[in-house]
């Protein structure tokens, strides 16, 4: 398996704490069976190179703890979308995951900004794959989920926390989230881990939640989609979502 949404790097955003909770991270991540992690620390502003300093030190210490555990780690960015973030990447920024074509994007938590929709669409006409990060938490997506829907028809790839399907980020952000998987609108599921803690509590049992529901859903969700994003070779085909009316999965049957 592969976690495309981890905050593991310690001293660099609001992730791990130190090197110990950092080691401890990668050493539950071994325990769940997970052979990939990307580092994707938060990117609000235009990168400096200051940030990315911290970065290349806390990367490379990571990878050697990562490596006796026969976990590979790659960088990244959880970027917050802005209207320059397509010239940002054209201009050879490192912003995508693992060196790939895919780019994780976040969205304030309250707001969509009205520049959303323009610039996901740039970064597509750029040559780029989108990855939307947790859609079940924004305000927008809780009051109605055809937001994301939307999305997802349009090539935006969404990524679901797995935390949510425990309800670790509250009813509304479960509901959405069962409501996307029902939809077939969800690209890929990942941790967000920010430390050793509860998170992986809830990684364990969103795990086995996923493939209750789902059947051979935490397969391709968390390591067939991942390792094709990562490959900027590949042609990976994203969900088509269904209607509200229409229930390829059984997902309809199992929650009626």
């Amino acid at each position: 398996m592969i976690d495309l949404h981890s905050h593991l790097l310690p001293g660099v955003d609001d992730g791990a704490a130190s090197w110990v909770e950092a080691d401890a991270m990668l050493r539950r991540w071994r325990a769940l069976g997970f052979t990939g992690v990307v580092a994707t620390p938060h990117l609000k502003q235009a990168l400096d190179q200051a940030y990315l300093d911290r970065i290349d030190e806390a990367f490379a210490e990571v990878t050697r703890l990562a490596e006796p555990l026969g976990i590979e780690v790659r960088r990244g960015f959880e970027n917050l979308l802005s209207p320059e973030l397509p010239a940002h990447l054209q201009a050879g920024l490192p912003l995508t995951l693992g060196g790939s074509r895919a780019v994780l994007v976040e969205l304030p938590f309250q707001q969509w900004p009205h520049h959303a929709d323009h610039t996901l669409f740039a970064l597509q006409t750029a040559g780029y794959q989108p990855i939307l990060a947790h859609p079940e938490r924004y305000a927008e997506v809780q009051r109605n989920p055809a937001v994301a829907v939307r999305l997802a028809e349009r090539g935006i790839a969404l990524q679901v926390n797995i935390g949510s399907l425990t309800g670790r980020y509250g009813r509304a952000a479960r509901r959405v989230a069962e409501t996307l998987l029902r939809r077939n609108a969800v690209a890929i599921v990942a941790s967000d881990a920010h430390g050793a803690g509860v998170t992986f509590d809830d990684l364990d049992q969103g795990i086995q939640r996923l493939n209750e529901l789902s059947g051979n859903g935490a397969q391709l969700l968390l390591t067939e989609r991942p390792r094709a994003l990562l490959d900027p070779t590949s042609r990976m085909a994203l969900p088509i979502p269904t209607d509200d009316h229409h229930d390829a999965t059984g997902w309809r049957r199992f929650f009626r």
